[in-house]
């Protein structure tokens, strides 16, 4: 009988850690031991920030986890995510699920979050869409990118902007030189423009003289030496 009894103890004493920790496991994972949960599907391009155990949140209070996570091929490759959530919370069949990390180095959450227009309650099976909230190191990250994309452009403005300034300076100085060069030949041909319009104002003040000797007297004009 005391054979029995010990027996009985030892089995016990690894019984019971077994069944402890089984059921650590399924509540861990959002399995519930009662009746008030419900499974909804939520509809993601990717599953890089969520996983099995995922922990599902509305205004931060925890109602459930994510227990499974399968593929989709048709139409396109998306995942639909099991999240198994408390009933006790009214959620609209129209919610969104914002998938963003608690804190830096946190892991992800799900939040669900109800339209102000709110109709009819969210029932099992309803499918909700997934919005994934960019976390503080990506923003960080695209900051920095952008900081570095306009210290480059920033640069180019100003090498951009010392060429145009030694080009606009040659040129105005070559215009300066042709300026000049232009007056000078001007001035150089002032007395020479001056000589001219006199010639041609006494050639044709002759010209008008024989036409008029030629008019009057025509054939002394012709005979005469």
């Amino acid at each position: 009988m005391a054979k029995r009894v010990f027996e009985i103890k030892v089995g016990l004493f690894f019984i019971i850690p077994i069944v402890l920790m089984t059921v650590f496991v399924i509540l861990k994972l959002g399995y519930s031991l009662s009746t008030d949960t419900i499974d909804v599907y939520l509809k993601i391009d990717n599953i890089k920030m969520i996983k099995d155990g995922t922990a599902v949140k509305v205004k931060g209070y925890d109602i459930g986890r994510v227990v499974s996570i399968e593929p989709v091929y048709q139409p396109e490759l998306h995942f639909l995510a099991t999240l198994r959530i408390s009933d006790q919370i009214f959620l609209n069949e129209d919610c969104v699920a914002v998938i963003q990390n608690q804190n830096v180095i946190g892991d992800a959450i799900i939040e669900l979050r109800n339209p102000v227009k709110k109709g009819k309650p969210l029932q099992a099976g309803d499918v909700v869409e997934g919005i994934e909230y960019v976390s503080i190191e990506a923003l960080l990250g695209d900051v920095h990118k952008l900081l570095v994309s306009v210290t480059d452009t920033v640069n180019i403005i100003k090498d951009i902007s010392s060429d145009s300034k030694q080009d606009i300076r040659k040129f105005l100085g070559e215009l300066s030189a042709s300026s000049s060069t232009l007056s000078n030949i001007l001035d150089d041909s002032q007395a020479d423009v001056v000589k001219t319009v006199g010639t041609l104002r006494q050639t044709s003040e002759t010209i008008k003289e024989i036409s008029d000797e030629l008019k009057k007297r025509p054939l002394k004009f012709l005979l005469k030496e």
